[in-house]
C-alpha cells in the first residue's frame, strides 16, 4: 500500500508538465507558468488528503493550476485583445512551422474556456468530465466551448492561408 506521500509524489510528477502548458497557455509567460507550477506543488500538499480523495485528482490539480493563473493574469490587470491577436492578412507561403506557430497564437486569444477545454482536450487528451471538472461546468458546455473553439481555430486558419476568402 503506497503511503500518502507516495501517492502525492506520484500524482504531482505525473501531472507537471500538463500543469506547466496549461498555465503557459493562460499567462503567456514562461516564468509565472513556472511559479504557477511550484505554487501547486506548495498549496496541493497542505490540501493533499483532499486532492487524493478527488474522483479525478489531476483535474483537481488542473483546477488549482487555471484559478492561480487566472489570479495572476488579474494581479498584472492584463486584459487580452483578440484584435491585438490577430495575425495580419494576406500571409501567403507559410509553412508548416509558421502553421504551428500561428494555430498556437490563434488559441491562445480564444476566450478563457475555449482555450483551456482545447487545450485540456485536444493537446491533454483530457476526458471531458475532468475538463468539466477544470472548468467548473457541465459536459454539455465543455462540449460547446471546444465546438466553438475548433470552429473560430479553423476559420482563422484558413482566412490566414487565403483559402476561399479573397
Amino acid at each position: 500500500m503506497k503511503t500518502t506521500t507516495e501517492q502525492y509524489t506520484n500524482l504531482v510528477l505525473s501531472a507537471k508538465d500538463t500543469l506547466y502548458r496549461l498555465a503557459l497557455s493562460i499567462t503567456g509567460s514562461d516564468v509565472e507558468a513556472e511559479d504557477i507550477v511550484q505554487d501547486i506543488y506548495e498549496k496541493a500538499w497542505r490540501a493533499r488528503d483532499a486532492v487524493l480523495a478527488s474522483h479525478y485528482p489531476r483535474a483537481y490539480l488542473c483546477r488549482m493550476a487555471r484559478n492561480l493563473a487566472i489570479d495572476r493574469l488579474r494581479m498584472r490587470k492584463v486584459t487580452v485583445e483578440i484584435a491585438d491577436r490577430e495575425v495580419e492578412d494576406g500571409i501567403k507561403g507559410v509553412v508548416i512551422n509558421d502553421i504551428a506557430q500561428y494555430t498556437v497564437k490563434v488559441i491562445s486569444a480564444l476566450p478563457e474556456k475555449q482555450r483551456v477545454a482545447i487545450q485540456m482536450r485536444d493537446v491533454e487528451g483530457y476526458e471531458l468530465e475532468e475538463i468539466a471538472e477544470v472548468l467548473e461546468c457541465d459536459q454539455t458546455s465543455v462540449r460547446m466551448n471546444l465546438s466553438r473553439a475548433r470552429k473560430s481555430v479553423r476559420e482563422q486558419i484558413l482566412k490566414a492561408m487565403n483559402y476561399g476568402t479573397e
